[in-house]
Formats: structure tokens, C-alpha cells, sequence
């Protein structure tokens, strides 16, 4: 039984796999942030922090198809990049839930109680919901989502 990080669409298709690494893990290629950042600008103070970030990268076979660049700041950690090839045939919300899931083991598992997606990591809004993580809105500052876990 295949589990949630590496849950497979269909027994022809490779599954899922996620890996966790910090900056020493090596930079994405040009052509992967544009395939999972499509139609969105990294500028180049996001390419340098989302290089300086640890991250969380899902794979489909040997090809890149999810990322989330996240801080971990004291009791939280701050995914404020998330990227998905929406090409990939497992499609987007799978890719977006197997991210999910090592987000928050990496949350726990640092000693962090909360895990928070600022406004540019947001992704499938009724995803987050229905996974626990709720709506924050703050004037000027716009709006996050964030799940806390129990102490």
C-alpha cells in the first residue's frame, strides 16, 4: 500500500517521490523554474532566497514537477514559494498534497507548531481548507493561509 508521500495515480505511472533539502542542495535549473513557476516572474531576489531556502521537491520519475521554498522561523515555518507542473499527469492537486504532507512533517519535525503559506505559496484554496489550514487576513499585509498543531 502506497503511502500518502508516495501515493501513485495508477500502477502504470512512477509515483510520487519528495525529498527535503536545504541550501546545500543544489540550485533548480533555469528551465524547471520556469515549468513549475509558469506564467509567474521570479524575480532575482526570489530566485536568491528560494536558493538560500530549504525546500521541498516532488518528482514524477526523474523530472522535477513540485517545490515549495519555505524559512523555519522559531514556532512556525514560512513556505513563500510554491511552484507545480501542471503538465504533470498525476496533476496539480496531487502534487500540491504530497507537498503538503512532508511541509508539515518538516514543521514537526523541526519543533515548529505552525505552518504558514504567505500570499505567493498560496495554491488550491479549498485544498488548504479541507486539510485544516485557515484564512488570515491582515489590511495591507493581504491575506495567508496557516494550520497550527497541537503542543
Amino acid at each position: 500500500m502506497p503511502t500518502a508521500l508516495e501515493a501513485a495515480p495508477s500502477s502504470s505511472a512512477p509515483p510520487l517521490q519528495v525529498g527535503v533539502s536545504g541550501p546545500e542542495g543544489g540550485a533548480l535549473s533555469p528551465a524547471d523554474l520556469r515549468r513549475l513557476f509558469q506564467g509567474r516572474r521570479l524575480t532575482p531576489a526570489r530566485r536568491e532566497r528560494l536558493a538560500a531556502s530549504g525546500r521541498v521537491v516532488a518528482r514524477f520519475g526523474s523530472r522535477i514537477v513540485g517545490l515549495a521554498a519555505y524559512e523555519p522561523l522559531g514556532f512556525e515555518v514560512r513556505v513563500h514559494e510554491f511552484g507545480a507542473d501542471t503538465a504533470c499527469p498525476v496533476g496539480s492537486e496531487q502534487i500540491a498534497s504530497v507537498l503538503l504532507d512532508a511541509l508539515e512533517v518538516a514543521c514537526l519535525a523541526g519543533g515548529a507548531r505552525r505552518l504558514v503559506l504567505l500570499p505567493r505559496a498560496v495554491v488550491l484554496p479549498g485544498l488548504l481548507r479541507a486539510r485544516g489550514f485557515v484564512t488570515m487576513a491582515e489590511g495591507c499585509a493581504g491575506s495567508w493561509f496557516e494550520k497550527s498543531f497541537p503542543s
